[in-house]
């Protein structure tokens, strides 16, 4: 071997490169076959680890992450956490803070609002700003409920945002306005009809009984969902031409920042009706 090649295979200081000294440096000093090793691979044919380039931009966000397509961006889904632990009421608060009205109550495992004379509505004690919010409920002839979101308290009192219509839409007269049936976005965005929505027996009992629906929202930044028993019904961002639209031919034409709390409880609503939550959970949202 020259001195020039035994000069290179020593600086590089590989794995690769010391073997081929070793094979010229053999016994009786004669010269051996060797082979080229490529950049980046030693002998045995495995990759080298290579560092990543200093200014590689680096994420906090596991490559294993679920993912979700919200108003045309990639977002990653937090792990599922319940909000109601189905023993008590830990966790939630009434309108101005203090504990939750006597109405509502938990018994076997449901979260329930059984004297709406005496309930008011809950509220999560902490806030959200992005994330999926998912529920199940069930309710009686006529209920009008619902779940607000992105509230605020434009007059320091009163909580007023964004509203997941839940009600009998067979026994009420809002039930026929479009944008006030269920999981509409209340009096601004009518939900598309489905067969499964249209298909669901209305109750026949004032009390709460039969099958649980399915509710979701998602919520991230200016863009919004809502799921119906596992069908997007729903879909808008706030701010855009088509909510400045339909806004303005609502109830919230005059209220300037109608929907644009940037975080915020979440709302389970009292309107003077019996009716049951379950799996009441959240997973946070974040950008990716």
């Amino acid at each position: 071997m020259n001195h020039r090649a035994f000069s290179f295979l020593f600086r590089s200081g590989s794995f690769a490169s010391l073997a081929l000294l070793a094979a010229f440096c053999g016994c009786g000093g004669e010269s051996k076959n060797f082979v080229v090793v490529p950049e980046g691979s030693t002998l045995l044919g495995e990759p080298t680890p290579t560092a990543a380039p200093a200014d590689a931009p680096k994420s906090d966000v596991a490559a294993d992450v679920e993912t979700l397509e919200i108003g045309g961006r990639q977002v990653a889904v937090g792990p599922k956490r319940a909000l109601f632990n189905g023993e008590n009421l830990d966790g939630w608060t009434n309108e101005t803070g203090g504990a939750p009205g006597s109405g509502w109550q938990v018994a076997d495992g449901l979260l329930r609002m059984v004297d709406p004379a005496n309930g008011g509505d809950l509220l999560t004690k902490e806030r959200f700003a992005n994330y999926v919010f998912s529920f199940e409920w069930r309710f009686g002839r006529a209920c009008n409920s619902g779940v607000k979101y992105k509230i605020e308290q434009p007059n320091g009192k009163g909580w007023v945002g964004l509203e997941y219509q839940i009600q009998d839409d067979a026994n009420v007269e809002d039930g026929k306005i479009a944008k006030r049936r269920v999981a509409s976005l209340f009096d601004v965005f009518p939900a598309s009809e489905t067969k499964s929505a249209a298909s669901f027996p209305a109750p026949t009992d004032d009390a709460p009984s039969g099958e649980f629906r399915k509710g979701k929202i998602i919520v991230f930044e200016n863009s919004v969902e809502h799921w119906l028993d596992g069908e997007r019904v729903l879909a808008f961002t706030v701010g855009d031409d088509a909510w400045a639209a339909a806004k303005a031919e609502s109830k919230y034409k005059k209220q300037a920042t109608f929907g644009t709390a940037a975080s915020s409880p979440i709302l389970l609503q009292e309107h003077d009706y019996p009716i049951d939550f379950r799996n009441v959970e959240i997973q946070e949202l974040k950008a990716l």
